[in-house]
This record gives C-alpha cells, sequence and structure tokens, in this order.
C-alpha cells in the first residue's frame, strides 16, 4: 500500500517560551490566532486556513533548533490502515497512534530525524469524496 498524503495541514515548532513567541507570529509577522490554550496556538495566514503554523511549549527541556523542534503534519484518509502498513516497514514511531477528541494521530521519524507528523482529522465539514469543489467554511 502506498501512503497517500492529502495535503500538508500544518508545521508544529516547538518552543521555549509561548508567550514571547505568540506576540512574534501574531504581532510581529500579523498571523491570524485560530486557536490557543495554555501551550499551544494555532495560526494561519489572515485570508486563509490552509496551512497552519502551530507554536507548541517544550516541556521536554530539549535544546532548541534541533530536528525534534520541528513537525511537518500531513492529513491523511485511514490512518489506522497507513500505520499497520508503516509498522510492517519498521519505522520508527516518535508518538504511537492515538485517537482522541480531534481525530486520530501519529508520529514518526523520518531517515534524519525529523518528525512527520500523520493526522486523520475529525472534521464535521470534510470534504466528500466524490465532491469536486470547496466543502462550506
Amino acid at each position: 500500500m502506498t501512503v497517500m498524503l492529502n495535503k500538508i495541514e500544518g508545521i508544529t515548532l516547538l518552543v521555549s517560551d509561548i508567550k514571547r513567541s505568540a506576540e512574534f507570529y501574531r504581532d510581529i509577522l500579523n498571523l491570524r490566532v485560530n486557536k490557543e490554550s495554555e501551550d499551544k496556538i494555532e495560526f494561519s495566514k489572515k485570508d486563509s486556513t490552509n496551512t497552519k503554523l502551530i507554536i507548541e511549549l517544550d516541556r521536554t527541556g530539549s535544546s532548541q533548533n534541533n530536528k525534534s523542534s520541528v513537525i511537518i503534519t500531513f492529513s491523511v484518509t485511514d490512518l489506522n490502515t497507513i500505520y499497520e502498513n508503516l509498522i510492517q516497514r519498521k519505522v520508527d514511531f516518535h508518538k504511537k497512534l492515538s485517537d482522541d477528541e480531534t481525530g486520530k494521530n501519529t508520529i514518526l521519524r523520518d531517515p534524519d530525524g525529523y518528525l512527520i507528523s500523520l493526522s486523520e482529522p475529525r472534521d464535521e465539514f470534510a470534504q466528500i469524496p466524490y465532491y469536486h469543489g470547496f466543502a462550506p467554511a
């Protein structure tokens, strides 16, 4: 089975000071805040929510600017099947498959150690496979 990546969903940066980073991305780069919690903020361009930049407080204490400080996220369909296929291919996982109110997610490492997140979001406005065009926003 070939992994089918639908689109780049977002890029997550692990940061040491979320308030300082929020001010930079919101006030300096003028990104719109879509969602915000104590340790995570999702941004997008003012006129689009397609690709997101997410900053998340790094609670691991790892040094910044290393390969595990950036997570590239792809949205997928049928993550259960993809996950099983990746296990069979002996992929190195950073985070096992999880399923919560936002959807399914797993994080793997590429050959150089970069983190790749595969996400199957629960989205009540998800586009119907046979529908050509845009689903309502």
